[in-house]
């Protein structure tokens, strides 16, 4: 069952409607975000085929399946921003309609894992940490095995107040572990030899629980709930944008403030 104020504190979502809600409309509620969370790959893949084929009117048709179950789980900004994309898509230039539509599905991509955080959190395995008051600390360990994206995550988080250490492989992240104590871990899921469950099971086995965040572009619920019980405390979806890896991040930790001398 989902708790309204954890879901209170998921951005998307209308927090007022959400206080008001009574047990009636909370079970409406649970319905539709489960019909969301459960369903979303498949709507994401159909979204996502119909934009590859360039068919437009499978693509409306599409996107208006999941505004409809975003306008019942109150988060109706976001419904009704898409909606009255749907009503120009035969006007629009098709990159700015595919930018559009990309960003669109990553937004309510974090939007289910965030449902489903909120409703597995009382559920078996470690405890998903709470994000009211980020520690002001800063080293972050960011794992995964492509080069470019460890490049892409230092770069974003440059100039930020975040000390990243940007390591390839499981063993190597363990091993600088063996020295090193950071205040974050970001962790991609997909990896050879060592995946990121599993390097996440051996980083809590150590001893450390900092929070962990899981890089990942799957909003299934099987990948959520392994991911929670491998100890995560949140989920960054990709592609990652500067701005949402620094709000994702600082619910967890902060920089510490420099103050002048």
């Amino acid at each position: 069952m989902f708790d309204k104020e954890r879901l209170q504190k998921i951005l998307e979502l209308d927090m007022a409607k959400i206080g008001q809600m009574d047990d009636s409309r909370l079970n409406a509620f649970s319905t539709a975000a489960n019909s969301l969370t459960d369903n979303f790959p498949t709507l994401e893949d159909n979204v996502k085929t119909a934009l590859e084929a360039k068919d437009l009117t499978a693509l409306a048709k599409h996107l208006t399946d999941i505004c409809g179950i975003l306008q019942q789980i109150y988060a109706e900004n976001l419904a009704n921003k898409c909606l009255q994309r749907i009503k120009a898509i035969n006007d629009a230039e098709y990159e700015d309609l595919q930018a559009y539509v990309i960003d669109f599905l990553k937004i309510v991509s974090a939007l289910s894992i965030d449902l489903q955080m909120t409703e597995f959190k009382d559920a078996s395995g470690p405890p998903v940490a709470d994000a009211e008051k980020p520690v002001a600390k800063n080293t972050i360990l960011a794992v995964d095995d492509r080069h470019f994206f460890l490049t892409a995550i230092k770069t974003m988080l440059q100039d930020t107040g975040y000390k990243v250490t940007c390591i390839n492989s499981g063993a190597a992240a363990l091993k600088y572990l063996d020295k090193h104590q950071p205040d974050l871990f970001i962790l991609d899921i997909v990896m050879p030899e060592m995946d990121g469950y599993e390097l996440a099971n051996r980083i809590r086995k150590s001893g450390k629980t900092a929070p962990i965040l899981f890089l990942t572009g799957n909003a299934n619920k099987e990948s959520v709930i392994k991911a929670l019980q491998a100890g995560a405390a949140d989920f960054i979806v990709k592609p990652v944008t500067k701005d949402q890896l620094l709000e994702r991040i600082g619910r967890y930790i902060q920089p510490e403030i420099q103050e002048d001398e």
